[in-house]
C-alpha cells in the first residue's frame, strides 16, 4: 500500500484578508503545523499543492526539504478546492498511490494518530473505498480515499470537496471514524478563527 498526503495548500484567504498560512502561531506558521504531525504520520508521501503565486514562505526549510515532501503548484487553484484534489490526484496516481489522505494546510490541531488510525482502519477493512473522520455526524478532513474513486474525484468542480463524492452512492462503501473533540477537526478560516487558534494554543 503507497499512501500519499493531499495537503491542501492553495487557498486565496478571501475571509481572513491575507494570507492565511503565514500567519504565526508561536515559532511556527499556521500553515506548517498540519504538515509538521503529516510527516510524523504512517504516510510515504505528502505533496503540498499551492497556487503559482505562493513564494511557500510560510514553510520552513526543514519541511520544503523532507524526503515525504514533494511541491507542486496547481494551475487552476482559483477555480476552487476541487482543482487542488485533482491536481493532487493526477500527481498521486504518477506516482503509483494505492491511497490518498486529504489534509487541509488550515486544520492546525489533527494529530499523527488520526491519520494512522485511517490508515490501520483501511488495513483492517481492505475492501472500503474511504476511511473518514466524522465530527456530530459530518464528514471532516482527513479524509483516506482508495484508487478506485479517483475517477470521481477528478469530475468534481468548483469549490467541491470529496464529501460531494463520498455523500453520494459510496457513502455505504466506507468506514466513519467519530472524533468527539471538535479542536481536532477545527480550522481557520477568519480573524476570529485566528484568534481562538491563538488562545486554545495557550
Amino acid at each position: 500500500m503507497h499512501i500519499i498526503g493531499i495537503y491542501l495548500a492553495a487557498g486565496n484567504s478571501r475571509r481572513m484578508g491575507r494570507n492565511k498560512l503565514a500567519l504565526a502561531v508561536g515559532k511556527m506558521t499556521l500553515g506548517s503545523l498540519a504538515l509538521d504531525t503529516a510527516v510524523q504520520s504512517a504516510l510515504d508521501r505528502i505533496f503540498i499543492i499551492s497556487n503559482e503565486r505562493d513564494d511557500l514562505a510560510w514553510l520552513p526549510a526543514r519541511l520544503k526539504m523532507h524526503e515525504k515532501c514533494k511541491m507542486v503548484k496547481c494551475r487552476d487553484a482559483g477555480e476552487g478546492q476541487s482543482a487542488s484534489i485533482r491536481c493532487g490526484i493526477e500527481y498521486a496516481i504518477e506516482a503509483g498511490a494505492s491511497a490518498i489522505v486529504i489534509l487541509l494546510a488550515d486544520q492546525p490541531f489533527i494529530t499523527s494518530r488520526m491519520i494512522d488510525e485511517m490508515v490501520a482502519c483501511w488495513k483492517l477493512h481492505p475492501t472500503s473505498k474511504y476511511i473518514s473522520t466524522t465530527h456530530d455526524g459530518t464528514m471532516k478532513p482527513p479524509i483516506l480515499i482508495t484508487k478506485e474513486l479517483f475517477p470521481n474525484l477528478l469530475k468534481i468542480r468548483g469549490d467541491q470537496g470529496a464529501r460531494k463524492v463520498l455523500r453520494g452512492e459510496f457513502l455505504e462503501h466506507g468506514k466513519q471514524l467519530p472524533c468527539t473533540d471538535a479542536r481536532l477537526v477545527f480550522d481557520v478560516d477568519d480573524a476570529d478563527d485566528y484568534s481562538n487558534l491563538l488562545s486554545k494554543m495557550e
